[in-house]
């Protein structure tokens, strides 16, 4: 039973994430031959000011926070590559059981999630 399930879920995904495009970004140097796969942090700190009108902003529209700020970074990506679908990686903590709550340790995995901006690429050619 859970190998069907398990199986179905996959199929699922695989239909889902199909066809990810890369996110083609203008770059100062070009891409090496063999990705390294390092990267960088950028921190930004917002004003409280800035901070409270997006949790307003959020609480107005019904969805969180994450959801506001997920939506304006796949608009900046969007800008930036001129792509209509956008994929992210987000971690997750993964501990979705109320028994593995107390468990000490780094649980975590990355959850994909794509955006279609078609809307968006339509209303600026509008």
């Amino acid at each position: 039973m859970h190998g069907e399930v398990l199986s179905r879920q996959l199929d699922y995904w695989r239909k889902q994430l199909q066809d990810v495009p890369r996110l083609d970004l203008l770059t100062d140097y070009p891409r090496p031959a063999i990705q390294s796969y390092k990267g960088a942090t950028q921190s930004l700190i917002l004003s409280k000011e800035l901070s409270q009108a997006l949790k307003a902003f959020s609480q107005q529209q019904g969805v969180t926070l994450f959801m506001t700020l997920l939506a304006a970074f796949g608009v900046l990506l969007h800008r930036y590559s001129n792509q209509e679908d956008i994929v992210v990686g987000t971690p997750i903590a993964n501990r979705n059981r109320a028994e593995i709550e107390g468990l000490i340790g780094f649980f975590v995995n990355t959850l994909v999630l794509r955006t279609n901006l078609e809307a968006i690429a339509l209303l600026q050619n509008y």
